[in-house]
């Protein structure tokens, strides 16, 4: 079985599985510098639903499934993240 590649963006990890798919809790904890990645999912879950048409369930190293998203999931993802980080900018302000 292939494995996944881990690439750290700072000192984050950041999973991918062995067909390039990105786990949506490592990139959302990333990219919103957020320790609560399950909140913001939930949240996108909810008010976004046409971007689980992107994702798939995948199992790192044999453990819990992970909710995980292609590459055209992963670019509607990133342009929801960016509210998500300017509303915490805004809120730290």
């Amino acid at each position: 079985m292939k494995q996944g590649v881990i690439i750290h963006m700072d000192s984050d990890p950041v999973r991918f599985t062995p067909d390039g798919r990105v786990s949506v809790l490592d990139a959302i904890r990333t990219v919103c510098n957020d320790n609560c990645p399950r909140a913001i999912w939930k949240d996108i879950r909810k008010k976004y639903p046409e971007i689980l048409r992107h994702c798939d369930q995948y199992s790192f190293q044999g453990k819990a499934l992970d909710p995980v998203v292609n590459s055209e999931g992963w670019e509607k993802l990133w342009m929801l993240l960016i509210d998500y980080v300017q509303a915490a900018n805004k809120s730290s302000s």
